[in-house]
C-alpha cells in the first residue's frame, strides 16, 4: 500500500485528486496539505511514497518544500502540479530528481495512466548536460541558448568513453528533460516521436547539434505561443516561406500584425530580432544541406534564398565563428 500526499491551496484540486486517487485499491491518501510547510511537517512525522505537489502556494513555493521533502525522505516521488511553464522551476525540479509534471486542469486519463504503473524509483542522477541546457533555456535568448548548446555537445563528445549507447542515453535525457520543462501546461511527449534520432546521426557530433537545435527552437516556439497566440502564425508563415529570401514587411503583412508589435513580442521571448532568428534557422538549413546532400555552396545559397554565395558564407562565418570550409572539413 502506499502512502499519498495531497498538497495544494485550492480545495477543489485536492477533492478532485482525492477522488481520482481513492479508485485505485493500492493507494491511500494519508493527509492533505494546503500550504508547502504543513506538507514538510507532515513528511516529518508520517511515511510518505508518493505526493502531488502544487507549485505555487501561499509561503514557501512547491519546489521549496520538495527540497525540504527531500531531504528528510529522499525516496518519495513528488508530482508537479501547475498551470505554469517555467524552465526555471523545471531546472530545479530536476535537480531534485522530480521527473513527472501534471498540467492543470488535471486529466483523469493522464493520473489512471501514471498511477496504473507507479513503482518507486531510485532515479540516477541527473545528467550535468541537462541542467546546463535548462539553464540556457531559462536564458530566453535564443542566440545564447543555441551557441550554449553546442558548447554541451562538443564536451559530451569530448569525453573518450562515449559510445552509441551512452551517446543516445545522454541526449535522450537532454531532450526529453528539456521537452518535459514544458508540461507544466501541455500534454507528456516522448522526445523521440517529436524528434527522431538514429543511432546512425550519434556518430555525427554536428547532426545532433541540429538535433538538439530543433528541440530548442520547437520549446521556443511553444512558450511564445501560450504568452502570445499570435505568434502562431508568424511561425507558421516562417515554416512556409524559410526557403524564400524573408523580409519582416512580408511576414508582417501575411501573419496580419504591426512590425513594431511583432518585434517587441518576439524579442521579448526570443532575446533577439525576429531576423536574427531566420538567419539562425537558414543557417541550420545550409549545414543540412552539407551533411546529407552533395550540393555546393552555390547551390544551398540559391536554394535558400541568398543572394549570392559569398553573402551565405559571410552570414556563415558570423553564426558558426567558423568559414564554410572548416564545417565541410569537419565533416570529412
Amino acid at each position: 500500500m502506499y502512502n499519498v500526499l495531497i498538497v495544494d491551496d485550492d480545495t477543489l484540486m485536492r477533492d478532485t485528486l482525492r477522488a481520482m486517487i481513492s479508485r485505485f485499491k493500492n493507494f491511500q491518501i494519508i493527509g492533505e496539505a494546503a500550504s508547502g510547510s504543513e506538507a514538510v511537517s507532515i513528511c516529518r512525522h508520517y511515511p510518505v511514497h508518493l505526493i502531488f505537489m502544487d507549485i505555487i502556494m501561499p509561503g514557501i513555493t512547491g519546489i521549496e518544500a520538495s527540497k525540504k521533502i527531500k531531504e528528510v525522505s529522499p525516496q518519495t516521488e513528488i508530482c508537479i502540479l501547475s498551470a505554469y511553464s517555467d524552465f526555471h522551476f523545471a531546472k530545479e525540479a530536476m535537480e531534485l530528481h522530480i521527473k513527472k509534471y501534471f498540467s492543470k486542469p488535471v486529466s483523469i486519463l493522464d493520473i489512471n495512466h501514471y498511477l496504473e504503473n507507479f513503482s518507486l524509483s531510485s532515479f540516477e542522477s541527473i545528467c550535468p548536460h541537462l541542467s546546463l541546457a535548462l539553464e540556457l533555456m531559462n536564458s530566453q535568448n535564443f542566440s545564447k541558448t543555441y551557441t550554449g548548446l553546442s558548447d554541451i555537445i562538443n564536451k559530451i563528445y569530448s569525453n573518450q568513453n562515449t559510445n552509441i549507447e551512452s551517446l543516445k542515453k545522454t541526449f535522450i535525457e537532454i531532450g526529453q528533460g528539456l521537452l518535459d520543462s514544458l508540461e507544466y501546461a501541455s500534454p507528456h511527449n516522448e522526445v523521440t516521436d517529436l524528434f527522431p534520432l538514429p543511432d546512425t546521426w550519434l556518430i555525427n557530433q554536428e547532426i545532433m547539434k541540429i538535433w538538439l537545435f530543433k528541440i530548442a527552437d520547437y520549446i521556443y516556439q511553444q512558450k511564445s505561443i501560450r504568452r502570445y497566440s499570435i505568434l502562431e502564425g508568424v511561425f507558421l508563415f516562417i515554416e512556409q516561406h524559410i526557403k524564400e529570401k524573408i523580409s519582416l514587411v512580408q511576414i508582417t503583412e501575411g501573419s496580419m500584425i504591426s512590425q513594431g508589435y511583432l518585434s517587441r513580442i518576439f524579442r521579448d521571448q526570443f532575446g533577439i530580432s525576429m531576423m536574427e532568428y531566420i538567419r539562425l534557422r537558414k543557417i541550420q538549413m545550409v549545414k543540412i544541406n552539407f551533411i546529407f546532400t552533395t550540393h555546393n555552396t552555390s547551390d544551398v545559397a540559391f536554394m535558400l534564398g541568398f543572394n549570392e554565395s559569398s553573402y551565405l558564407q559571410k552570414v556563415f562565418q558570423k553564426v558558426e565563428g567558423i568559414s564554410i570550409q572548416e564545417f565541410k572539413n569537419r565533416l570529412k
